[in-house]
C-alpha cells in the first residue's frame, strides 16, 4: 500500500509518469525514505551527482563496514546525453550499487527502461534471497554507463579497498547479478 503524499508515493509517481519501472524499496526502509531534492530519494544524506559519478566513497563505505543500511535512488547527469538512474540498496546481507543510463537526448530510453525493470526484478529477488541468508554481506556493483560489473563477499576484516574488490571480483557484462544469486544461494 502506498501512502499518498509520502516520499515513496512521490518517487512512484515520478517514475511511472516517466514510463519507468518503480525502484524497489524494502518495506522496512520505506518509512525512512525522504525527498533529498528533485529526482533524488534516500533514507540517508546523499548527493545525487556523487551517485551519478559512481563516487568510490560509497563502495569504500560498504567495503569498510561503515555504511548503514539504506536505500537511495536518483536520476542525475550532465550534458545532453550523460544521465543515469542510480540505485543503492544496502540492507542486511546484501549491498547493491548500480546505475543504468537513462534520460539522455541520444539514449534509447525505452530500451533503458526495459533493462532497468529487469535489474529491479533481480534486486527484489536478491533482497528476498538475502533475507534468509547468513554470513557476511555480499556486494553487487554494476554500472551499465561506466562498464563496471563486480560481485563478491565483503573482505574480512573489512578494508575499504575499492580497487582490490573490483579487480578480484570483476564479472563480465551484468554477470554481477548472477554471481550475487550464486553466492546468496550457497549460504
Amino acid at each position: 500500500m502506498t501512502d499518498h503524499g509520502s516520499p515513496y508515493a512521490e518517487m512512484t509517481t515520478a517514475f511511472t509518469s516517466s514510463r519507468l519501472p518503480v525502484p524497489p524499496v524494502p518495506e522496512p526502509l520505506r518509512p525512512q525514505l525522504r525527498t533529498v531534492r528533485d529526482w533524488c530519494w534516500s533514507t540517508r544524506d546523499i548527493d545525487a551527482f556523487a551517485m551519478y559519478m559512481f563516487d568510490r566513497d560509497f563502495l569504500s563505505a560498504v567495503l569498510s563496514g561503515s555504511a548503514p543500511d539504506y536505500v537511495a535512488v536518483s536520476h542525475a547527469g550532465h550534458g545532453v546525453n550523460s544521465y543515469a538512474v542510480n540505485y543503492h540498496l544496502v540492507c542486511g546481507p546484501l549491498a547493491v550499487i548500480m546505475q543504468v543510463g537513462w534520460g539522455g537526448i541520444y539514449t534509447d530510453n525505452a530500451a533503458a527502461s526495459q533493462r532497468l525493470g529487469e535489474y529491479w526484478q533481480r534486486c527484489v529477488a536478491l533482497h528476498a534471497r538475502g533475507a534468509d541468508a547468513s554470513g557476511g554481506r555480499i556486494l553487487c556493483v554494476f554500472s551499465h554507463l561506466r562498464g563496471i560489473s563486480a560481485c563478491g563477499p565483503l573482505p574480512q576484516p573489512p578494508d575499504g579497498d575499492v580497487d582490490a574488490f573490483l579487480t578480484t571480483h570483476r564479472t563480465a557484462g551484468d554477470a554481477a547479478f548472477d554471481e550475487a544469486e550464486r553466492l546468496l544461494a550457497h549460504r
